[in-house]
């Protein structure tokens, strides 16, 4: 079978290909420091769907899906928190527990930060990601709110859309 190897010229034509490919895909091949391969069947890795790859996550964990629901913390937690104490946040603020299929999104107040809070293979996870530089972006009527329910493509879209951060007044000229 003859497979090729496609260039792009940056990630939205990439992704762009990739959604309206018209052809499904089998396999997925990871490479290692440019020479190491390995290939693996998509049933193998769990995946279904293109869109699986897409997921911010990386595993395809958070699909949209109507059997999962997406809660938004938007400055509500302290980072310093581990998992007892962001299912604690939870029931604080929902009045119930965190279940399964559910993911709750729990963001700094500095907004260069967030915590994922969700279950896998029954158990809690938590997931902590940090900005080099930009901050997540959030909508105003957001802010407001000490937490909402969002739908799936809001949850990608704050994990994956950064905006610009404030310069630092210590930033050397």
């Amino acid at each position: 079978m003859y497979s090729s190897v496609l260039q792009f010229p940056d990630e939205n034509s990439k992704l762009k290909s990739l959604l309206t490919e018209s052809h499904v895909f089998d396999s997925v091949i990871f490479i290692f420091e440019g020479c190491r391969r390995y290939k693996f069947e998509k049933s193998v890795l769990g995946i279904t769907s293109v869109s699986d790859l897409l997921s911010p996550l990386g595993s395809g964990l958070f699909r949209n899906s109507p059997l999962w629901n997406y809660y938004l913390y938007p400055c509500c937690s302290n980072f310093g928190k581990d998992i007892d104490g962001l299912c604690g946040e939870v029931i604080r603020l929902q009045g119930s527990p965190v279940f399964p299929r559910s993911c709750h999104l729990f963001v700094h107040r500095s907004k260069r930060q967030v915590k994922i809070l969700y279950f896998r293979d029954g158990s809690p996870i938590v997931e902590h990601r940090r900005l080099n530089g930009g901050l997540y972006s959030l909508q105003k009527g957001e802010l407001e709110m000490p937490f909402l329910p969002i739908p799936w493509g809001r949850f990608n879209e704050i994990l994956t859309v950064h905006k610009a951060g404030k310069k630092s007044r210590f930033s050397v000229k």
